[in-house]
């Protein structure tokens, strides 16, 4: 659409006119008071006076002696007969942005002298007298205290969860424990290698794999353009009008974009199986298990180790309650360190009642 422009509107704050117009009542049809720019305000779009033919020639300027709004044009105040030499523009508002097709409910006088008002302060001047905020909704009031309650809850979680936390550790009992046992596992994994069937992007199957279905299916998306998002934009131009803009940007939608998924078998080393030895004393001297492999080499059934593991158990009691604690090490060396019968002091967690391994410590 072409630019169009509209009469903005003002309230008379003497009598209380309302919706004076912005360019044709310079002052105010039913008291005569000057017109007041700082009241301007964007009508509803059901509201909307265009200005036929009309000659823009800047922002008005305020009479340095009555303050008094004139055209950019005039030489003189039409309120007081000053001359308007080096007279200030007046401030405009900011833009209004709608939706294409959204109607403008429109905009007031006092809040048009709160952003004037604003502006002023940020250009370090005097500004009008302020508009009296508006008062605090229900609804808000209620959102607020809604957003407090909600963090005071999360706030009293973290306390709580700290608390026991600092409860379990900070007031943790020292125990005197002697040392009732040792145990010992050593595991090797053995994994086969064998056809899996498996699902995947045609173009991402291992090298050798045997196709066993094929089927169209959504593999990603693509951004297509689909029109236009269009929105109007009012702009005040300080002479007591304003101008519709349309301004339009491309919008997308996402399509699917389909491929090739292939159901395959493939060949791979899978686990199988695992090989333990256990020991249930420091007299059981650890070793690793027998793996017999059934075949080695890279063929359907060939066999072969992986990954090892070693776990050295030291069993406690505890000297006053009697229970029983222990140890977990991968160190064999600390493992026989803890002789049978000897005596350890360490820490025992009020609320979780576990021994700290790492706070054990030879008796005195």
């Amino acid at each position: 659409m072409a630019d169009k422009t509209y009469e903005m509107l003002w309230d008379c704050r003497y009598c209380g006119t309302r919706k004076n117009l912005g360019k044709t009542h310079r002052h105010c049809p039913n008291c005569g008071a000057p017109q007041d720019p700082n009241a301007r305000y964007f009508p509803p779009d059901s509201e909307k006076i265009a200005v036929e033919d009309h000659q823009y020639v800047g922002a008005d300027v305020l009479c340095p002696a009555c303050g008094t709004a004139n055209s950019r044009n005039a030489n003189n105040c039409g309120g007081c007969g000053s001359p308007l030499q080096g007279a200030k523009a007046v401030q405009q508002r900011t833009d209004r942005v709608v939706a294409e097709g959204q109607a403008f409910q429109g905009d007031s006088a006092q809040a048009a002298r709160a952003e004037h008002a604003q502006q002023a302060a940020a250009a370090g001047q005097s500004p009008p007298a302020p508009a009296p905020s508006p008062p605090k909704t229900k609804s808000s009031v209620a959102k607020g205290c809604a957003l407090f309650g909600i963090l005071g809850f999360v706030l009293l979680v973290v306390i709580v969860a700290g608390g026991v936390f600092a409860y379990n550790k900070c007031g943790a009992k020292a125990s005197v424990l002697q040392v009732d046992g040792h145990s010992w596992v050593r595991e090797i994994a053995v994994e086969q290698y064998r056809a899996v069937e498996q699902s995947d992007w045609c173009d991402k199957m291992p090298a050798g794999a045997k196709v066993i279905s094929r089927s169209k299916e959504k593999r990603s998306t693509k951004k297509v353009e689909d029109g236009q998002d269009c929105q109007v934009r009012k702009v005040d131009q300080g002479d007591g009008t304003f101008k519709e803009k349309k301004e339009c940007t491309p919008k997308y939608k996402e399509e699917p974009v389909y491929d090739d998924k292939c159901r395959f078998s493939a060949f791979e080393w899978r686990p199988d199986r695992t090989e333990k030895a256990t020991g249930s004393s420091l007299q059981d001297t650890p070793r690793w298990p027998d793996v017999n492999l059934a075949r080695t080499g890279t063929c359907e059934g060939c066999e072969r180790k992986a990954a090892s593991k070693e776990t050295y158990t030291v069993r406690f009691v505890d000297a006053t309650s009697k229970t029983e604690q222990k140890c977990d090490y991968s160190d064999m060396g600390k493992w026989q360190s803890f002789k049978e019968g000897s005596k350890w002091t360490g820490s025992i967690g009020r609320l979780s009642g576990e021994l700290d391994c790492d706070s054990l410590k030879p008796a005195p």
